[in-house]
């Protein structure tokens, strides 16, 4: 299921890549939330019935849709828009190592040396990745700044506070399906209400091709969250935290199959994607003592 929801999340990413070429971040966002929104709840009504009587057993769901999808996927989409999504994702994907560093700070738990190596390796393949942003490698990457870099790696910590409240979420009790529905409705709400406050309604706006893209991208991404909630269901997040992290390895047989024109193929971005995810599944695997 880990696996599964690795490959939904990676659909996600190239089809969003695919269609923010043209439309804004923020059409790409709250359209895709607002496919969530309304697949994951007709999905839940179905399946389950009226649940709302339980809407205090959500608040962690509802905490950790704050950070991801709304933050984490708006910083994430930023990222590929301006880096690419072989870029942004390896980055974006170190996020098991923000959430074994709050076990660290939180839980008083200790990092073994195999975690220690994993730390390194995604730290190296990070550099690796980053260093390639801005390069000649591509036309229209040319002139990408270094800063552009901060946004997958906002995106990473907003995702690695989200899973520890999605754990704890999961763990009082609630099926995989509500779950992923609130927490996508908690996102949703917040980027509606930021775009009504701040005026920009007008930039909802895409081609009939570019909505077909983000209808895809919204269910897949529905998908996923639903997929990782199962796999918390039954196992630990130590086990199903290196499982996701082989996301960007999916992102990168399917944009050099669809659009490998417009991202970045080289040596060393293939060695810092491998490197990165070998490194997440180290620290998350025998990171915790």
């Amino acid at each position: 299921m880990a696996l599964l929801s690795s490959l939904m999340f990676a659909l996600t990413f190239v089809f969003v890549r695919v269609g923010v070429k043209t439309a804004s971040t923020a059409t790409a966002l709250w359209v895709t939330l607002f496919i969530n929104v309304v697949f994951l709840w007709g999905w839940s009504l179905l399946a389950h019935g009226w649940q709302f009587e339980h809407w205090w057993q959500w608040r962690y769901f509802f905490l950790s849709g704050v950070f991801a999808p709304l933050l984490g996927r708006l910083f994430q989409f930023q990222g590929m828009a301006k880096l690419g999504a072989n870029i942004t994702t390896p980055l974006t994907l170190t996020h098991p190592v923000i959430t074994v560093l709050l076990a660290i700070l939180f839980l008083d738990e200790h990092v073994s040396r195999r975690g220690l190596v994993g730390g390194l390796l995604v730290v190296a393949g990070s550099v690796l990745v980053g260093m390639q942003g801005g390069q000649s490698a591509t036309r229209s990457l040319r002139s990408v700044s270094r800063v552009y870099l901060m946004l997958p790696l906002l995106a990473s910590v907003c995702y690695g506070i989200s899973i520890v409240f999605r754990k704890i979420g999961i763990d009082l009790g609630s099926d995989a399906v509500t779950a992923a529905a609130v927490t996508c409705t908690s996102s949703w709400l917040f980027a509606t209400l930021h775009v009504v406050a701040t005026g920009s309604a007008r930039q909802i706006r895409c081609s009939r091709r570019e909505l077909g893209f983000f209808v895809l991208a919204g269910i897949f991404s529905g998908l996923g969250p639903v997929l990782l909630y199962a796999a918390l269901q039954r196992e630990s997040l130590v086990v199903i935290a290196p499982l996701g992290a082989t996301t960007p390895l999916f992102v990168l047989l399917v944009s050099y199959l669809f659009i490998r024109a417009d991202e970045i193929f080289t040596p060393l971005v293939i060695a810092g994607t491998v490197a990165t995810v070998t490194g997440v599944i180290l620290v998350t695997a025998y990171g915790l003592a």
